[in-house]
């Protein structure tokens, strides 16, 4: 039950040629991570952290003999398998390099959509696939090009003017281009129907695949792509140490939670799960998706089917979607692909970071007030058991009493898991954080507004470990 020391790397993609790597132990004070099997037998959590090199989103067109510029995105994985190691393994070894190789276009998206169909279309009346590819100019259009699920966070309806001191425009629409978003779709859909058909092509039963995956994928980006210069020649560890604001844009499928903590020292969750009838945004895909069947008294039927068979409770109470999973979404778990258990994400962005550059007038701009303090991201191994403000207040607390010197990232990790380890009971799932600092690291407010709340957990447990 001890905490998995894993050793993991940074990667610097470099088209494909190369690959530079840091240890991650060489960097505790920026970046630290931990992970525990708790009370199962294995430890199904995955965690991958990557520095890449994407091509710019303005010079996708560029001829092979012109000079792509490159921008260094700093990439962190955060994975909750079940029903086998096969799909969370993959995703750990794959999916950083997989965003980083990808070369997105409409064309090459929409026939990954039509596999999708041709694949996972079935003669039940479940016809999800079949529907979002005869929409997928619209679907294109609602997603990718303008992103109007309102899912990814633009402030003031995509007209936020940002000035810097000098009154220049920092920022002015959204945060993330069409290039940037069908990325993400592309690297999503894609290496999950590779994973499929790799295991097809080895002669393994479509039945038989039964693995499967959460992801929560963190982004951060420096927020000008066209002037890296002002890095000083430290354009790869942006993030360190950085004055400046950043782009930061998430991934996720499942309930793998990603928290930010404001210069206040509280909680903003930034991703929504995945939950069956819990999630009103999966309520509606689900049911307006499922059937293009024209027959009324077919399609009644099948929308029955689904309120009664497709969302059911288990032994605990919880519910679940086609009676097994916990989510709508994820990687693998291929026999719910026909039903719209998919692996399509869903897409977050927000601009953070230092406001040193900025005039005081315009830090109420930003979606958090600037000069944020860290990014946590985990497993529901650690969310099951603690509230969002109940692990920022871990985290602060921990780091007030030990010092800034000693609890760097890395330490305060460690201590969450044996937070976890103390109050986990005999169905304690696999427990895994990852801690980013950033710029405000140490500055909040000396307040534990949970206080009372963790240790009574703690109280609670002894009690009834006697």
């Amino acid at each position: 039950m001890g905490i998995c020391t894993k050793s993991l790397k940074y990667s610097l993609e470099q088209n494909r040629q190369g690959s530079l790597s840091v240890k991650l132990n060489k960097l505790p004070a920026y970046l630290g991570y931990a992970s525990s099997r708790v009370n199962r037998f294995y430890n199904e959590d995955r965690l991958s952290l990557s520095l890449l090199k994407v091509l710019s989103s303005s010079k996708q067109k560029s001829t092979p003999e012109s000079k792509q510029f490159e921008v260094p995105v700093l990439n962190l994985n955060i994975f909750d398998g079940h029903g086998g190691d096969y799909i969370v393994d993959q995703l750990e070894k794959r999916l950083s390099s997989s965003f980083a190789d990808c070369q997105p276009s409409k064309e090459k998206f929409f026939t990954l959509l039509k596999e999708y169909e041709d694949i996972f279309s079935n003669n039940d009346g479940m016809n999800y696939w079949k529907k979002l590819y005869k929409k997928r100019n619209k679907y294109f259009e609602q997603y990718i090009m303008n992103c109007s699920s309102k899912k990814e966070n633009l402030l003031y309806n995509g007209a936020r003017m940002i000035f810097d001191k000098n009154g220049n425009i920092i920022d002015k629409t959204a945060l993330l281009t069409d290039i940037n978003r069908l990325r993400i779709y592309q690297t999503f859909l894609g290496l999950d129907l590779q994973l499929y058909k790799e295991k097809i092509k080895e002669g393994v039963p479509e039945d038989k695949i039964t693995s499967g995956s959460t992801a929560s994928s963190l982004f951060l980006a420096p927020l000008s792509e066209e002037d890296l210069s002002e890095y000083e020649g430290k354009s790869d560890v942006f993030w360190i140490n950085n004055d400046k604001l950043m782009r930061l844009y998430a991934a996720q499928l499942g309930d793998c939670k990603i928290l930010l903590c404001d210069k206040e020292g509280v909680a903003h969750s930034l991703t929504l799960p995945h939950h069956p009838n819990t999630n009103k945004f999966e309520n509606k895909r689900l049911s307006t998706q499922q059937n293009t069947d024209t027959n009324k008294t077919s399609t009644k039927k099948i929308k029955d089917t689904m309120d009664d068979e497709l969302v059911g409770k288990d032994a605990f109470g919880e519910e679940r979607f086609l009676n097994t999973f916990a989510n709508t979404r994820s990687f693998g778990d291929y026999i719910g692909k026909p039903f719209g258990l998919t692996a399509e994400p869903d897409i977050y962005s927000y601009l953070i970071g230092s406001t040193r550059n900025i005039p005081h007038s315009e830090k109420h701009k930003l979606q958090f007030g600037g000069d944020e303090c860290f990014v946590i991201m985990m497993t529901d191994g650690v969310s099951n058991l603690l509230t969002d403000q109940e692990v920022v207040d871990l985290v602060t607390t921990t780091v007030n009493l030990r010092g800034i010197k000693k609890a760097n990232p890395q330490f305060v990790c460690d201590e969450i898991i044996k937070y976890i380890l103390a109050i986990g009971g005999k169905q304690a799932d696999n427990a895994s954080c990852i801690i980013l600092r950033l710029s405000n690291w140490g500055n909040w407010p000396d307040i534990d507004r949970t206080g009372k709340t963790r240790e009574e957990k703690l109280m609670n447990n002894d009690e009834m470990r006697e």
